[in-house]
């Protein structure tokens, strides 16, 4: 699997729809962030599928806490990005001696998270109801 270039995120720089951006300071590093902020690493893919790939590897490696060994500092804890890439590198060698199965995960997991943001969805309506419902009794 090729690893694609890592870098801080700098907001002179351009983005593109491919990067992927990870969040380095703090008890979440490693987590995937869907807009760049300040504290995060930057992957350049070159295609959806790396994207993909990169996006369920890092996610699933947050959510394990694997990146949990490598944070250093004090006060605020804090990813190196030298270590991320050590990391991300051996975890995608790992996983691609398996690819076929880990693309159908990815596919389950895209699925899983259209689900979920559905839900997010539906449970605001929900929160809009009971609201409505409530208010309709006070006066005005």
């Amino acid at each position: 699997m090729h690893c694609p270039k890592v870098h801080s995120f700098n907001p002179k720089n351009q983005t593109t729809e491919f990067d992927l951006f990870i969040l380095c300071k703090g008890l979440n590093s490693g987590k995937p962030l869907e807009k760049p902020c300040p504290n995060c690493f930057v992957i350049s893919c070159k295609n959806s599928d790396e994207f993909d790939f990169y996006k369920t590897l890092s996610f699933g490696l947050w959510k394990a806490k694997h990146f949990q060994q490598f944070l250093v500092g004090s006060v605020i804890p804090f990813l190196r990005i030298d270590d991320f890439r050590a990391a991300i590198k051996a975890q995608a060698e790992a996983v691609s001696k398996n690819q076929y199965a880990f693309a159908k995960d990815v596919h389950k997991v895209k699925l899983i998270e259209r689900k979920e943001k559905q839900m997010k969805e539906y449970l605001l309506l929900l929160a809009d109801v009971k609201r409505a419902m409530i208010y309709r009794h006070l006066k005005r």
